[in-house]
């Protein structure tokens, strides 16, 4: 098994500061995130030999404060027979004398066909587990072979489970609720979600309860034909509504884009010791060709933790509070204003990692560009169209095959706070406290400007405030990994 010391600082020009990424090779879902031992600990899908989606182990670093991490040795390997061709997304849950981690062993024929099995994994000190074997073996009927990634819960004295399935009769995608004593004996209870049209796939499914409220939050992997031309999606979704948790009847509205950003995926969540929603985010999407850091050896990266609350009828992310511990001294500007057609220089932090907050008067009419990262070849900015309260996302980056790309939303009150969070290759925005977030992958070459506004009406700016944030101390593990197999009995 291997077992280098994750997170141990290999330098190049794109390596995050402040995002947790992979010494080498490829990571992407965050899985069982969980506080256990006075710790949070976060588990990540992993392939430590390559850039590719294959291999995948579960890696793992818990942290106290989300500034100090400490790499533990590697989870879970498939190194099964039930988990050979990887050991997929999945949860942690409390039993008061160990961790459990439910995942999803995946299995491959000799004609590619998948198998799936949900697999228990036990660990009595939260850093050396035993893999007991699969407590679902194989997908139930009715289902294909895409039966994958549990989050499990405890709720009126049992454990619940919702699983993202593809039926087998239309290849549509639903999430699948289950109810175990022991979390061994293991019954469908029923399905969560009414098929859609285009919607051929649902993974990485969240539920759980927000003021009242029931939150499901899941990845929909949709197809589309539109004039002769397909067209794939990966969007992380969430809907709001009520549960009844006995018959599984959800009735709930529609989706919403959790990001508007390029790139955003396979979220999790988890309750704080002091009831905080908090959520982790893969930085990535399923179709997204090689990054630019592959010839460096690793490709990919987590989001910054978020918390999640349910105001208006909408879910909000806001960074995590923990986090400002990380920031530096602040740069600071007065009130100003920006002429017509003219140009403000905002305050530039020291280094490649740093925050900026704007607050600002907007009226219906104004429009306005914040300029990011730009240089000579590349380009990230936010357009705001005053006239349609519409916010857009631009990005131009050749070097990692991205080009005039555009994504955008409405804003019913306006725009009146930017909070964007630069690493030294992703970008993580936060409209009106969070109220929408873009979050994107961007790779800088050659110098760029600092950041600027240009407005085409005259515009007012108030509490202009920038802080460089500080790398994150991940501790390398020393320890020798003795994660285990054991044959389930039956």
């Amino acid at each position: 098994m291997h077992n280098p010391p994750v997170f141990a600082f290999v330098e190049d020009r794109w390596r995050q500061s402040f995002h947790l990424c992979p010494p080498r090779g490829l990571i992407n879902d965050p899985n069982g995130l969980i506080h256990w031992g006075g710790a949070y600990h976060v588990f990540y899908q992993w392939n430590p030999d390559g850039c590719e989606h294959l291999n995948k182990h579960w890696g793992h670093v818990r942290t106290t404060d989300f500034v100090h991490w400490e790499a533990l040795p590697t989870a879970l390997a498939p190194d099964a027979a039930y988990d050979s061709h990887g050991c997929y997304s999945g949860s942690a849950v409390d039993l008061g004398y160990a961790m459990a981690l439910l995942y999803t062993g995946n299995v491959r024929d000799a004609a590619g066909d998948r198998s799936s099995f949900q697999c228990l994994a036990l660990s009595s000190d939260g850093i050396q587990f035993e893999k007991l074997g699969p407590v679902i073996a194989g997908a139930p009927p009715g289902y294909s072979g895409h039966f994958r990634d549990p989050k499990v819960w405890r709720q009126r004295g049992a454990w619940h489970a919702v699983i993202g399935a593809q039926r087998a009769a239309d290849s549509k995608g639903t999430v699948v609720l289950a109810r175990s004593e022991d979390l061994r004996d293991w019954r469908m209870i029923g399905e969560l979600l009414r098929p859609e049209a285009s919607c051929y796939m649902v993974e990485c499914p969240d539920l759980f309860e927000l003021d009242g409220t029931t939150v499901l939050i899941c990845c929909r992997q949709t197809v589309d034909t539109r004039n002769g031309v397909m067209s794939r999606a990966d969007i992380a979704s969430y809907t709001l509504g009520n549960l009844e948790l006995d018959r599984a009847e959800f009735a709930h509205g529609g989706f919403r884009p959790l990001d508007r950003g390029f790139d955003f995926y396979a979220p999790q969540t988890l309750r704080s010791p002091d009831g905080r929603r908090l959520m982790i985010g893969w930085m990535g999407l399923p179709l997204r060709p090689e990054t630019p850091t592959a010839p460096f050896g690793w490709t990919h990266c987590l989001t910054m933790p978020r918390e999640l609350a349910l105001e208006q009828g909408h879910l909000r992310q806001r960074p995590l509070r923990e986090l400002t511990a990380l920031r530096g001294d602040a740069v600071r500007m007065p009130s100003i204003r920006v002429d017509a057609g003219g140009k403000a220089a905002l305050p530039h932090a020291p280094g490649d990692a740093w925050e900026l907050d704007l607050s600002f008067d907007a009226g219906s009419d104004d429009g306005w560009t914040l300029h990011i990262l730009e240089s000579d070849e590349q380009v990230l900015r936010l357009a705001y169209d005053g006239s349609r309260r519409m916010l857009a996302l631009v990005r131009h980056c050749p070097v990692a095959g991205q080009f005039d790309e555009r994504s955008e939303c409405a804003f019913e009150a306006g725009v009146t706070r930017i909070q964007a969070f630069v690493d030294r290759s992703s970008v993580e925005i936060f409209v009106n406290d969070g109220e929408e977030v873009f979050t994107t992958r961007c790779y800088p070459s050659g110098e760029t400007a600092a950041p600027y506004l240009t407005a085409k009406r005259p515009l007012r700016l108030h509490a202009i405030d920038m802080w460089p944030i500080r790398h994150v101390h991940v501790r390398p593990d020393q320890r020798t990994p003795t994660t285990k197999s054991k044959r389930r009995e039956t």
